[in-house]
């Protein structure tokens, strides 16, 4: 028989165990931690932990084994939540190779051909990049958050990597200063509801790309908000769309993830 599990956050979690001290917790964290063996790792994911231990409602869900041993799941829910960190930083998606291939609808090759009237080869010209710009449009934010690391960690940011927090993609924390950012690709991509954690320190939200004008197809680079929100006038010359493009055109994988013939 398979063995039940429950999709839950810590501070819920918590409130199932509400014996369990923050002490104990720490401890359990810690287990977690040597467990992993990720010491390349380990400052940030404790720098991360003890932050989230002020603010558990910034937690996100993990699947728990259920066990009604309160260490046992607290240490599962650890034991996933170091996980994801880990795999999503040695798992760069700059690093994936782009699939040229997909599920084909002939009535829409048919209708491309009809109203083109290209050739053969060029429709199975159109076919491949279409694949390949889903493919690329499909880690597009991730890059975009592997780039902001590389600029953003040497200044004391976090990357709060494999969705450890809700609606946190990175965050500056300091005695004075407590800085949590969200951060899309689009204008246009959906952004959390959570806007605020319950000490009132407000989510700030960047996008990369502005809408564009009316009639124009180009969005305009959004560089500028980043720089107020990170105020750090000595990483405005690499918070650039110039900056970013060269980042991808100098790290990205030459490979590709394509059927064999």
């Amino acid at each position: 028989m398979a063995k039940k599990s429950k999709n839950i956050n810590l501070e819920n979690l918590l409130q199932e165990f509400s014996h369990i001290s923050d002490d104990q917790i720490e401890k359990i964290f810690k287990i977690s931690l040597k467990k992993a063996e990720s010491t390349k790792y380990d400052d940030n994911l404790e720098s991360l932990f003890m932050f989230g231990l002020k603010h558990k409602e910034l937690f996100t869900n993990k699947f728990v084994e259920i066990s009604g041993d309160a260490e046992k799941e607290i240490l599962c829910y650890f034991d996933k939540w170091i996980s994801n960190y880990i795999k999503d930083r040695e798992n760069k998606k700059i690093d994936k190779p782009l699939k040229n291939y997909g599920e084909k609808d002939e009535a829409l090759i048919s209708r491309v051909r009809a109203s083109t009237r290209k050739n053969e080869e060029i429709i199975q010209n159109y076919i491949e990049g279409h694949y390949l710009f889903m493919s690329a449009e499909n880690v597009n934010g991730a890059i975009l958050e592997e780039y902001l690391a590389e600029v953003l960690e040497p200044a004391g940011w976090q990357w709060c990597a494999g969705s450890i927090y809700r609606a946190i993609d990175f965050c500056y924390v300091t005695d004075e200063t407590i800085i949590l950012l969200q951060v899309k690709n689009k204008y246009n991509t959906e952004n959390s509801s959570s806007s605020a954690i319950r000490n009132g320190t407000e989510i700030q939200k960047w996008n990369r790309l502005s809408s564009p004008k009316k009639d124009e197809y180009i969005p305009k680079p959004n560089w500028e908000a980043l720089h107020a929100i990170v105020q750090n006038d000595s990483l405005n010359s690499k918070l650039s769309e110039e900056k970013y493009l060269e980042f991808i055109e100098k790290n990205s994988t030459t490979e590709l993830d394509q059927l064999e013939k």
